[in-house]
Order: C-alpha cells, then structure tokens, then sequence
C-alpha cells in the first residue's frame, strides 16, 4: 500500500470526524502514547513525541496484515495537546484543510508540533506530525472550550 497526499474530507463529513474525535477523546490509553512534552504558554505552541505500540487498540483491523494508525486518532491526539495547552477540555468546531502523506505504523517515533492561534472566541490549531524528517500529516482545526 503506498501513502499519498490526502484529506479526510473525502471520507468523511465535519459531522462524522467531529463525532468521532468526541468518542474517541474520552479514551484515556491515548495518553500512554505521548510521551515528552514541550510547552510555550507564551507562544502557544506544543511539542511531544508520540510512539503507538503494536497492541495500541486502534491498529485493529486498520488494515489487517499492514497496521496503520487511523487518521481520526491523529486528530484526537491534536486535540488532546491543544486542550493540555489551553489548560482547558476542548470540543472541535470545524476541520479545516488537512493532509495525510504518510502512514503511521507500530513503534515508529512521531513528533507533533500545535501552534495555536485565538480567534473570538475559539482557537485554531495549526498541527503537523512528521518522522525522520519526513512529513506525515498537516492542516488546521478549530476549536472551542467544551462546556461540560
């Protein structure tokens, strides 16, 4: 299987990815996979390595033979970092553009960088993951402080 440059938004509407990012940031074993972060409050900006193990749930059945770690969990992991940011639970609003260039498998090192950005009252991050210097995924998000 070759990795192209792609977007969710030919697989999925807003409304799907947003449910979906809903669901699956409740599930505290995304936390087991980010290691070192880096915070500038002041910058707003985000940085951490992340490393999903072979027995990471969401490798199941994404593809059978050939795992690849599922577009929808990138997001997730994104917004969990803006949220730990912010210092605020979060709910998305909107996806923006984004692409998906490579593939991430089992036990690959990825580092994120978030950059933040205000916009009224919501926040726009900024996201890119890349491994050995090679871009994986990039694109934008807009968030908004999730009222419990």
């Amino acid at each position: 299987m070759k990795a192209g440059a792609i977007g969710l938004k030919g697989y999925f509407n807003d409304r799907q990815v947003l449910e979906m990012s809903d669901k699956l940031a409740c599930l505290s074993f995304l936390r087991e996979v980010i290691g070192k972060q880096v915070f500038n409050r002041e910058l707003l900006t985000i940085s951490a390595e992340l490393c999903f193990p072979a027995d990471f749930p969401a490798f199941d059945g994404h593809f059978p033979g050939q795992p690849v770690l599922p577009a929808v969990i990138q997001l997730v992991v994104v917004r969990m970092l803006a949220g730990d940011l912010l210092q605020m639970p979060l709910t998305t609003v909107k996806t923006g553009s984004m692409k998906f260039k490579g593939m991430i498998m089992p036990t690959e090192r990825i580092s994120i960088k978030v950059v933040l950005k205000k916009i009224d009252s919501h926040w726009q991050a900024d996201f890119a993951l890349s491994k050995l210097e090679s871009d994986v995924a990039s694109g934008n998000i807009l968030f908004k402080k999730r009222q419990d």
